[in-house]
C-alpha cells in the first residue's frame, strides 16, 4: 500500500513538471511574441513618413547664382558657394560667397564689364518639417547688389560697383530623406541712397553717386542712364535667385531615427545576400521507362 501511494506521488510530481515546464514554454512564446509585435510597431513607426523631421539638424552645402550666391546685379548674375546648418528649431545660419563674373558689355562690344567679389552671411527660418516642401524667410547682410560705372577706363573696362546692404527674401524648398536640396528665392535688398541722401550709412553702401567737379560738384549717378542727375542704383529693389545642393543626413539623430537606419542597413544587407546566387547541384536526368517501352515495341 505504501509502495502504491510512493509510485503515484512519484507520477504527480513528474506530471506536474511537465505541466510546469509546458507553462514555462507558453509563457516563453507569449514573452517573445509580444517582444516582436513591440519590435515590428517601433519598427514601422521608425519608417513612418508622418513623424519624419526633414529640417531637424540638417547640413547643406549649396551652390547656386543670383541672390544669395552672393548677389544679383542690373544684367547680370553672380555665382558661388555657401553652406547652410538648419537646427532642430528650424532655424538655420548660413554664410556664402562668390564672385561676379567679367564679361562682354551688352550694348558696345569694345568694352567690358568688370567682375570681382562678394560674400553674405544670414538666418533663415523653415516651415513645414514634414512635408518635403518647404516656405522660408531669410535676412541677411553683405553683397546684395551690383552695377558698373557708365564711363570705361583707358583699358575699356567699366568698373564694378558692389553695393553693401540688408536684404529679407522668401524661399521654396525641396528638403527630404534625399541627397540633393532645391531652392528657389525672391526678395528685397535695401542699400540706401549714399550721398544723395548725405552718404553711405546703417552699413549700407551705394556708391553709384557721385560730385562730379565739371558740374560746380553736383550729385550724379555713375551708372548708365538717360538722365545722370536722377538715376542710380535703387536704393531698394528685387531680386532673385536659384541653388541646389547636397543634404547630409540628420545630426543628432534620436533612438527612433537610429532604429530606422539599423533597420534601414539590415535591409539592405538581407537584399544583398538575397540576391547573391546559391550554388546548386543540378541531378542527372533520368531515362523514361516509357521511352524504353517505346523502343521496345
Amino acid at each position: 500500500m505504501v509502495k502504491r501511494i510512493f509510485l503515484v506521488f512519484v507520477a504527480l510530481l513528474f506530471c506536474s513538471s511537465l505541466v510546469w515546464a509546458q507553462r514555462a514554454a507558453q509563457e516563453d512564446d507569449r514573452a517573445a511574441r509580444k517582444q516582436w509585435e513591440e519590435d515590428q510597431r517601433a519598427d514601422e513607426y521608425a519608417t513612418s513618413l508622418r513623424r519624419r523631421d526633414w529640417l531637424k539638424d540638417r547640413l547643406l552645402l549649396e551652390v547656386g547664382m543670383g541672390t544669395k550666391f552672393p548677389a544679383m546685379g542690373a544684367n547680370w548674375f553672380g555665382f558661388g558657394a555657401g553652406v547652410e546648418y538648419i537646427t532642430r528649431w528650424h532655424v538655420s545660419a548660413f554664410a556664402a560667397g562668390g564672385f561676379i563674373p567679367s564679361h562682354q558689355d551688352p550694348v558696345f562690344d569694345e568694352w567690358t564689364l568688370d567682375g570681382g567679389m562678394g560674400w553674405r552671411i544670414g538666418l533663415a527660418y523653415y516651415m513645414f518639417p514634414k512635408n518635403p516642401i518647404h516656405l522660408g524667410f531669410h535676412g541677411s547682410y553683405g553683397t546684395v547688389f551690383y552695377d558698373h560705372e557708365s564711363k570705361p577706363d583707358d583699358d575699356g573696362v567699366r568698373k564694378l560697383i558692389p553695393c553693401l546692404g540688408y536684404e529679407f527674401d522668401i524661399s521654396i524648398s525641396y528638403l527630404s530623406d534625399q541627397w540633393y536640396f532645391l531652392q528657389a528665392m525672391i526678395g528685397v535688398y535695401t542699400i540706401g541712397n549714399g550721398l544723395k541722401d548725405g552718404g553711405n550709412t546703417m552699413g549700407r553702401t551705394n556708391n553709384s553717386w557721385w560730385k562730379d567737379p565739371e558740374l560746380d560738384y553736383e550729385i550724379v549717378s555713375l551708372v548708365p542712364s538717360t538722365d545722370p542727375r536722377k538715376e542710380a542704383i535703387p536704393p531698394v529693389g528685387v531680386v532673385f535667385g536659384l541653388s541646389i545642393g547636397f543634404a547630409f543626413e540628420e545630426f543628432f539623430p534620436d533612438d527612433t531615427e537610429i532604429r530606422r537606419r539599423e533597420r534601414e542597413n539590415r535591409g539592405k544587407s538581407n537584399q544583398f545576400r538575397s540576391t547573391t546566387p546559391a550554388k546548386r547541384s543540378t541531378p542527372a536526368p533520368r531515362k523514361s521507362s516509357r521511352v524504353v517501352d517505346d523502343e521496345d515495341d
